[in-house]
């Protein structure tokens, strides 16, 4: 029983459950603001998170509560096939842990007994873990965050939600071909890994001649300090994109179609798991790279942060100030120092 409730590798539906609620009542104590910071449902950065997955792919047994699973049209007869997959080791640990979904989508109706009826087909599909209980967003967030890396080709993603018609699924979509390519933060040059890099950015720095490279060089020394623009541990990290779908943007769906009555997806919303399908009608390859989903809420086209980022940035502002102003200081003497020179 405690290796079910607590799997010794980490995961388990109970500590999905507990990280969710201790954020979000950790928030809704400490935080009075009316748009609170983001809360994490998956990220696969996180030993849990990584451990639900493993699961997911090595063991056959089923608990009380789904886990990671893929679905396509070979239900019904088609030939559409997708796979899922772990990536946690780049070989240069430049690059997060990551879910990797691709495979093959046909459009070809089968001739079997199961494609007697059928008359459209082509589509694949993947689903995360139940979150025991769901997830109570309630009326304090405004989007979804997903941190991924996607092809041209168009994805649903698929929120199921506490409701009381069992057939309802609110859709979002991801328009691959209008998506700029991810952008690659290079903060440091090529030759240095981020942890070597940072190691020296510990070590103190000589003072350059030009005041304005050393302002240059120690602001570059504070922006690496924020772990938003870590090309590990950032949102999104390197190599990756960050899609908001805001919740009013989802449309209420059952079974694969629109419902002519439209209910918008902005009371108290409870997640019960969320899923990718791609449906775009076209026959290939896909790959859909995963690395977190979180609720977060959007206030003027930016991510609201949590309180711990409002610390670290006052931090990291204050440090700016000082620094500039050491620097005038300096500066200023040495303005001192020539003009007596001239003087004498």
């Amino acid at each position: 029983m405690r290796q079910l409730l607590f799997p010794t590798e980490g995961g388990g539906a109970l500590r999905r459950f507990l990280n969710v609620r201790k954020r979000i009542y950790s928030d809704a104590w400490n935080d009075d603001r009316p748009r609170r910071g983001p809360v994490t449902l998956l990220d696969f950065r996180r030993r849990d998170d990584v451990a639900d997955l493993r699961s997911s792919l090595t063991s056959k047994r089923r608990g009380i509560f789904g886990c990671w699973r893929v679905s396509d049209d070979s239900v019904i007869g088609g030939y559409s096939a997708s796979r899922m997959a772990l990536h946690d080791d780049d070989g240069e640990g430049k690059l997060p842990p990551f879910l990797r979904w691709s495979g093959h989508v046909s459009t070809k109706i089968g001739q079997s007994h199961l494609a007697r009826n059928v008359t459209r087909s082509g589509f694949a599909a993947i689903l995360t873990p139940d979150f025991p209980m769901g997830v109570p967003l309630g009326r304090f967030y405004n989007a979804l965050e997903i941190c991924a890396r996607v092809d041209r080709r168009t994805y649903a993603v698929n929120l199921h939600i506490e409701t009381y018609f069992p057939e309802d699924m609110y859709q979002g979509f991801i328009l691959g071909s209008k998506l700029p390519p991810p952008k690659i933060q290079k903060i440091y040059n090529d030759e240095n890994t981020w942890g070597e890099r940072q190691e020296k950015s510990e070590q103190s720095t000589p003072e350059p001649l030009d005041v304005r490279d050393f302002l240059k060089h120690r602001e570059k020394d504070f922006l690496t300090s924020d772990p938003d623009n870590h090309p590990y541990f950032g949102h999104p990290p390197v190599g990756f994109t960050k899609l908001i779908l805001p919740f009013k943007d989802f449309a209420l769906t059952a079974r694969g179609r629109m419902r002519h009555e439209q209910r918008d997806l902005d009371g108290a919303i409870t997640i019960e798991s969320i899923g990718f399908t791609i449906m775009d009608g076209v026959d290939g390859d896909f790959t859909f790279d995963l690395v977190s989903l979180r609720a977060v809420n959007v206030l003027d086209g930016e991510v609201v942060g949590t309180l711990e980022d409002e610390e670290r940035e006052e931090m990291i502002l204050q440090r700016q100030s000082a620094a500039n102003s050491k620097s005038d200081e300096s500066e200023t003497d040495a303005t001192n120092t020539l003009r007596v020179e001239k003087q004498t």
